[in-house]
């Protein structure tokens, strides 16, 4: 994911201190939405704050870019539909995945999500723990949602987390040649989502 960073300044009912955005108030997720319309940037919610969120690097931008081409190529446009960088809300949260695919085709004027299929996070240094703790959790809450893919940046390896009536279920990382997403009935080619990239490609021992 694109780190977030908390934001700067004073706003209506948000008071900053040491670089923390402190609500003086709960807000609900409709607040936040509104307030979020009239920013110039995006922001995610985490339930108590507000998070800026800051560009990814090139190859973090080109990951995501592959990851949607191939769904793309691969999926019926009739049924699903594959959207990057849009934001979802789930359990008085609002948050942004890189790729989300959704039962489609999405209606043009949707601004935010309320359920998805499938859900990836690009990975990066800055937001790792988050993607893998609080937005594991958080995306349980979407009560479509079979599978949560977690995408390596600085090497060619994807986990995928399958959800059953238990919870999350987690396969081995794919570090061969393909990422298998049983729920949209296909696989993806790892070294294709990687393409375009200078991160190299695995050596099997």
């Amino acid at each position: 994911a694109s780190a977030p960073r908390p934001c700067g300044g004073q706003q209506g009912s948000l008071s900053v201190w040491a670089m923390a955005v402190i609500l003086r108030e709960p807000w609900t997720i409709e607040r936040f939405l509104s307030w979020e319309d009239r920013q110039e940037t995006r922001h995610e919610f985490d339930g108590t704050r507000i998070l800026e969120m800051t560009g990814g690097s090139r190859a973090h931008q080109r990951i995501v870019l592959n990851l949607a081409h191939l769904l793309m190529s691969r999926l019926d446009a009739t049924r699903f539909d594959v959207l990057q960088e849009m934001r979802i809300a789930s359990g008085g949260k609002v948050r942004y995945p890189d790729v989300a695919v959704c039962h489609g085709p999405v209606p043009d004027g949707t601004k935010t999500l309320q359920d998805a299929l499938v859900l990836f996070e690009v990975l990066s240094p800055d937001t790792a723990v988050t993607d893998r703790g609080e937005k594991r959790a958080d995306y349980a809450g979407l009560p479509g949602l079979r599978h949560y893919v977690l995408v390596e940046q600085d090497q060619r390896a994807a986990v995928v987390l399958t959800r059953t009536a238990e919870g999350w279920t987690e396969a081995p990382p794919a570090t061969g040649s393909e990422v298998a997403l049983p729920a949209l009935g296909l696989t993806l080619d790892l070294n294709a989502i990687y393409a375009g990239t200078a991160v190299p490609v695995q050596r099997r021992a």
